[in-house]
């Protein structure tokens, strides 16, 4: 009976996708012609904890179909799982504009063991699933506020807000209680 329930399997992760109706289906053409360009990116280099933090990104795509943009965090040499959100309508085929975060990985982070001294990489995609190449950029997070709101180099638009989602950086060096062994 397992090819009975590698189908049962396979059917209800069919019918929870669609349902989510967080998958899009890749869709247009492919091939180098076709890659969008991540023009430029840019973040305030220091950043404090649990401060709002914004990425500047602009790009473009030839056939109007940007989707996505990517994500990935590094530090220590160690790359977590890139995340993507989607753009918003309109901005298919030039996107220009920042996404929103609060600096705040996940994990147990104990302030004592800041600041983190990390990158982010940027790159976006289109409905075709082409992508283009990325900008990697350091930045550090620190235990103090810092000065919010400082100006992004001309050419990005600052009243445009993308989209927002989650710094995905899983710490988990510490724990609320100050330890490294996890509370026992």
């Amino acid at each position: 009976m397992p090819w009975f329930r590698r189908a049962v399997v396979l059917a209800c992760l069919a019918v929870l996708g669609g349902c989510a109706g967080f998958y899009r289906p890749q869709e247009g053409p492919v091939g180098e012609r076709h890659r969008p360009r991540l023009e430029a990116a840019w973040a305030q280099p220091e950043i404090g904890y649990s401060q709002l933090w914004r990425i500047y990104v602009r790009a473009a795509d030839p056939d109007g179909d940007l989707d996505k943009v990517w994500l990935t965090f590094t530090r220590f040499g160690a790359t977590y799982v890139g995340n993507f959100v989607y753009l918003p309508e309109g901005q298919g085929r030039a996107a220009n504009g920042y996404i929103q975060m609060w600096a705040r990985p996940r994990g147990g982070l104990n302030l004592g063991e800041l600041p983190i001294h990390a990158t982010v990489e940027v790159r976006v995609e289109d409905r075709a699933g082409n992508q283009s190449a990325s900008i990697v950029f350091p930045f550090t997070l620190v235990s103090t506020q810092v000065q919010e709101g400082v100006q992004p180099p001309a050419g990005f638009s600052q009243q445009v807000r993308l989209t927002e989602m989650d710094m995905n950086m899983d710490i988990g060096l510490g724990d609320a209680e100050g330890g490294r062994d996890g509370g026992m």
